[in-house]
């Protein structure tokens, strides 16, 4: 006999859940994407053709993870590598992050100034509870992914602060230096999640002296520091004719106000197997070490020493790694070349040249044609079209700017043309 708990629960449960919870816990709200897929794959089960670029993932059916890496979690589970690894990472693992960051970035941190976790989301939430409490000043540039749940887990006073087209959706050198006064954390990101752009190395020269010039003042009043997350989760998927950037590599003098946010979720298609890190320096390692290892954040071991053995061997990872961006930047270039073609037939439509990560940034400007906000164009590309895209909403920035996120980590080629077509052809018909 079974008990059905529905009897005793309450018959208002929204109503009991806020008297059960933290008041920061009952206004968390849940991600604007997800929400967006969850339609779609309502649409999907109706038997809709929809081309699903919504998704900041990669489907297994187009691209994989390296086979040596599935063959090498295979051997570590089968040799009983199973048990809890070390909290901030099996030594072997570190040590191989610290070599890829001295041999590709120039940046030498040693093993023990990596700090690993189960992807790239527990470093970053590390780093905002080691540098901030409620109250304090934190910074994004919009648009941006997830900052604003981060800010409302940790009650700070978060200033969100728009960027333009024109600088690729990054902010100016000014910009950063107007909003460092007080400022305890700052958040960037590059390759950048929704835009797949990268940031201008003057520009990240001179964000990376306005943070030292301010760190200085700071240290002379006894003040604590600004401290700045540098997310680099797509670092390795930069498109030809782009180049990544990194700021202690740039400016030194940078080196203990920063922390690298990385893993190999994106630059080896691996979003499940949940390894990722923080090169942050050596002085504060061993207390994002205690956080994740306080909430349990940790990697599995066997996906741990896998990722470690294929780091070891450049030339296997290299060839993963040219063939994962040959993949991925041919879906950005058709997706690009058709939206200037469109441009270029009168249709109100731009885009951004794919620079790096799996992200294009789509501009449909039917401002003047009977939409007046982003979700109603997202909503009628949807319908009329098949195409699922993202408003830059989903990423804090409030502007109906016409701006979208495509996305094509779970589509072939074959699937864009189709979807390309139909988006042509609705746009031809709205305009009559």
């Amino acid at each position: 006999m079974s008990i059905d708990i529905s009897a005793y629960l309450p018959s208002d449960g929204q109503a009991a859940m806020r008297r059960a919870v933290t008041p920061i816990m009952a206004t968390m709200q849940g991600s604007k994407i997800l929400a967006i897929a969850a339609q779609v794959k309502t649409l999907q089960a109706q038997g809709r053709e929809i081309c699903n670029l919504t998704v900041g993932d990669f489907s297994p059916d187009q691209f994989r993870v390296p086979d040596a890496l599935t063959e090498k979690i295979q051997q570590y589970v089968a040799e009983g590598q199973t048990n809890y690894p070390p909290a901030d990472g099996v030594p072997e693992l570190k040590s191989a992050i610290s070599d890829l960051y001295r041999d590709k970035l120039g940046l030498d941190y040693g093993p023990e100034g990596v700090c690993v976790g189960s992807g790239a989301r527990p470093p970053i939430y590390a780093a905002w509870r080691l540098f901030t409490k409620p109250g304090d000043r934190t910074v994004s540039f919009l648009p941006m992914w997830n900052v604003g749940y981060y800010a409302h887990f940790c009650e700070t006073e978060h200033h969100f602060v728009p960027t333009s087209a024109e600088n690729n959706f990054f902010p100016t050198v000014e910009q950063v230096e107007a909003q460092l006064h007080g400022t305890r954390l700052l958040c960037t990101n590059s390759p950048l999640n929704p835009t797949g752009t990268v940031i201008d190395r003057d520009v990240l020269v001179g964000i990376a002296n306005a943070v030292v010039a301010e760190n200085r003042k700071r240290e002379a009043k006894g003040q604590p520091p600004v401290m700045w997350i540098y997310d680099q989760v797509y670092w390795l998927l930069t498109s030809q004719g782009s180049t990544h950037y990194n700021p202690v590599t740039l400016v030194p003098d940078c080196a203990p106000y920063v922390i690298h946010v990385d893993a190999i979720s994106k630059w080896m298609a691996g979003t499940g197997l949940r390894v990722g890190w923080g090169v942050l320096p050596p002085y504060l390692q061993a207390k994002m070490k205690g956080f994740i290892g306080h909430v349990g954040a940790w990697a599995p071991r066997p996906e741990q020493m896998a990722t470690a053995w294929l780091l070891r061997e450049p030339g296997a990872l290299d060839e993963y790694l040219d063939g994962l961006r040959t993949q991925i930047n041919a879906r950005l270039e058709k997706i690009y070349a058709a939206v200037l073609e469109m441009k270029a037939k009168g249709l109100p439509v731009d885009a951004i040249a794919p620079q790096g990560a799996i992200y294009l940034s789509l501009k449909v400007d039917l401002f003047d044609h009977g939409f007046s906000t982003n979700e109603e164009i997202r909503a009628w590309m949807l319908e009329e079209a098949g195409v699922a895209v993202v408003p830059f909403q989903a990423f804090d920035l409030p502007a109906d700017s016409g701006w979208f996120r495509m996305s094509v980590g779970a589509v072939g080629l074959d699937e864009l043309d189709g979807a390309l077509d139909r988006l042509d052809a609705a746009l031809r018909r709205r305009l009559g």
